[in-house]
């Protein structure tokens, strides 16, 4: 395959991926959160469902930050249509800070990837109370170790979970600043 070729293919992939660049400067996620990002971060179509969005700042498979906003009483996650005899729960809006992680694992194991909370805590988020957990897990596609930290609320019975995941080697360390910068200055509208 001759070199401009290759650069063809590779530039129509990126663009069927519906990638585009948010920030910097204040972003609204879904209508409902907005965030003050301090430089670009690429934004993919590939939501899970109308209420999430996924960001990377060098590549999916090295890092991704997951919007899940106002997810409603009933509703999940995301629909795992290849793994129908095992959805992800559906979020109740009584649910307790762990059961939210837990329902997290769901997703995050679909797929046979192994998964570890480390911790859960209390913590301020979005300017409200909420919960930050952190978990390593090994994807199971390419034996990747990878940690995650994630913070969640409920306002309004509604879930806002934001979850940050890249491989433990070195995007972790190299991204999760950026993150937690984001983390900070996240607010809900309304």
């Amino acid at each position: 395959m001759s070199r401009w070729l290759l650069v063809l293919v590779v530039a129509l992939l990126a663009g069927c991926a519906g990638m585009s660049k948010v920030g910097p400067g204040e972003v609204t996620v879904r209508d409902s959160l907005v965030v003050t990002l301090d430089g670009a971060w690429n934004q993919y179509s590939i939501g899970l469902t109308r209420k999430s969005e996924v960001w990377t700042l060098d590549g999916l498979p090295l890092d991704r930050l997951v919007f899940h906003v106002g997810i409603a009483d009933g509703e999940a996650l995301a629909e795992l249509p290849q793994r129908k005899d095992r959805q992800v729960p559906k979020y109740r809006a009584t649910m307790q800070a762990h059961e939210i992680v837990e329902m997290y694992e769901v997703f995050a194991t679909h797929d046979g990837s192994s998964f570890q909370r480390q911790k859960l805590a209390p913590t301020t988020f979005a300017g409200g109370d909420g919960f930050r957990f952190e978990f390593s897990r090994v994807r199971k596609a390419d034996e990747l170790e990878m940690r995650g930290v994630g913070y969640g609320t409920v306002r309004g019975g509604k879930l806002y979970l934001l979850i940050f995941e890249a491989p433990r080697s070195h995007y972790y360390a190299r991204n999760v600043g950026r993150f937690e910068a984001v983390v900070s200055s996240a607010r809900i509208r309304g």
